[in-house]
C-alpha cells in the first residue's frame, strides 16, 4: 500500500496546472485512445515512474540552475572560514546525487586570497 504524503502548498496550488501536464503527457506517450488494451499494469507503472524521474530531474535542474544565477546575497558572499570579502569567480558544475538520479548545474563560486579556497556560497560551513 502507498504511504501518505504531506502534499506541499506549492503542489496544491498548482493541482490544475500538474493535471494538464499529466493529460498532455499521457496523449502523447499512448495517443487520444490511452494505453492498449493488454498493456500490464506493472509496465504502465514503470513507464510513469521513468517519466516521473525524468521531469523531476529536469525540474529540479532548471529551479537550481535558476537560483544560481540569480545574485548572490550579501551575507553568503564573505568567505565562510575569516570572512573576508571575495571576488565571484567562474560558475562551477556542481552535481548531486538526488533521490529522482543526478542533479547539475553551474554554482556560482568565490576564492578568498587569505584562505586560499574556493567555495561556493549557496553552501555555508558544515552544520549550517
Amino acid at each position: 500500500m502507498a504511504r501518505p504524503q504531506d502534499t506541499r502548498p506549492e503542489v496544491v496550488a498548482s493541482a490544475t496546472d500538474l493535471e494538464q501536464v499529466a493529460r498532455t503527457l499521457a496523449e502523447k506517450l499512448f495517443g487520444p485512445a490511452g494505453p492498449a488494451w493488454g498493456t500490464t499494469f506493472e509496465d504502465l507503472e514503470e513507464l510513469v515512474v521513468q517519466v516521473g524521474r525524468t521531469v523531476s530531474r529536469e525540474l529540479l535542474r532548471q529551479a537550481l540552475q535558476k537560483q544560481a544565477a540569480g545574485p548572490v546575497p550579501a551575507d553568503r558572499q564573505p568567505c565562510p572560514g575569516c570572512q573576508q570579502s571575495t571576488p565571484p569567480t567562474d560558475p562551477e558544475p556542481r552535481i548531486l546525487a538526488t533521490r529522482v538520479g543526478d542533479a547539475e548545474w553551474n554554482e556560482p563560486a568565490a576564492d578568498c586570497s587569505r584562505c586560499r579556497r574556493t567555495f561556493f556560497p549557496s553552501v555555508g560551513e558544515s552544520g549550517d
